[in-house]
């Protein structure tokens, strides 16, 4: 197999040269990732995506296969042969794409030029270890998409990732407090350890009983009502159905405001409203989007 190395916090258009290089050298080809992603590991960043995420934007991308090595405190601590030997242990290596600003190995030791060097004294044939330049690697990076995230640029992360930012969740119980104004919500259990987007309300697409429906999220703690703690509502306008329980994917296509405090029921109603219209809005647009690409998350 022609493999590629990497943390991959998402697939994102910066790493689009590394797949497209696999498939040149062989359709038997794959990515190798690590759970948890090694910064996380090591407490210095929030991930944009959890592994099912991961495995889902794999399908869209047509990656054939997803070799997840478990990041601990033995791999950590691996010098670059060893991780090196390690890798070999588990997948049978006949090819390797790497970027050129490739780290591995305790302390990121070991560079791209030393796991080509390794491959090769190990008898892959040098046509078949290649370094690749990524461009743009400083807006193409999942540095630059978290931030973008955690401050509800989605629109503009979507461009770099080359899909939606989405996440997928659970829904909850909440307190039923929308049901009261006539605008039903579904909560989603809030993942703390994992980037989401700023507090607001955000034009969203939501895979939800096997379709793709339009949302209105709002996500924060509700001012209005002096609520503690982050939250995450999805309205879907005109769905009835009951999804507590499942997993829905909410990919989100744009930030439409802040979270404010208004004077009351009435005055918060009203916004919503407004919200909604937007967001339909935006859904609309959305549409033509799903008409032109296989989208990720077929769940």
């Amino acid at each position: 197999m022609v493999i590629t190395i990497g943390a991959f916090d998402g697939f994102h258009k910066g790493h689009a040269e590394l797949f497209r290089k696999c498939r040149e050298i062989s359709s038997d080809w794959g990515v190798v990732t690590f759970e948890p992603h090694p910064a996380e590991f090591m407490g210095r960043i929030k991930p944009l995506f959890r592994l099912k995420e991961k495995k889902l934007l794999g399908k869209f991308l047509g990656i054939p296969e997803i070799c997840v090595l478990k990041f601990d405190e033995a791999l950590k601590n691996l010098t670059p042969e060893k991780f090196w030997d390690f890798l070999k242990s588990k997948i049978e290596i006949d090819g390797l794409v790497i970027g050129s600003d490739f780290h591995f190995g305790h302390g990121r030791s070991g560079n791209a030029e030393l796991i080509c060097e390794l491959a090769v004294a190990d008898g892959i044939s040098r046509s078949r270890v290649i370094t690749v330049d990524l461009v743009n690697k400083s807006e193409y990076s999942s540095s630059a998409l978290r931030q973008l995230v955690s401050t509800g640029n989605v629109r503009k992360a979507s461009e770099l990732l080359g899909y939606p930012f989405f996440i997928v969740s659970r829904v909850i119980h909440g307190d039923e407090r929308g049901r009261t104004m006539g605008i039903p919500t579904a909560n989603l259990e809030v993942d703390e350890g994992r980037v989401i987007p700023a507090d607001g309300v955000y034009s969203c697409a939501v895979r939800a009983k096997g379709e793709y429906r339009c949302g209105a999220v709002s996500i924060g703690n509700n001012p209005t009502f002096n609520l503690e703690g982050t939250r995450i509502e999805v309205h879907l306008p005109g769905f009835n159905g009951d999804i507590y329980g499942e997993e829905i994917t909410v990919m989100f296509l744009e930030r439409l405001r802040g979270m404010r405090k208004f004077s009351g029921k009435e005055e918060l109603i009203l916004q919503i409203q407004k919200d909604i219209d937007e967001s339909r809005r935006g859904f609309s647009e959305f549409g033509e989007y799903v008409y032109r690409h296989t989208l990720p998350l077929e769940q």
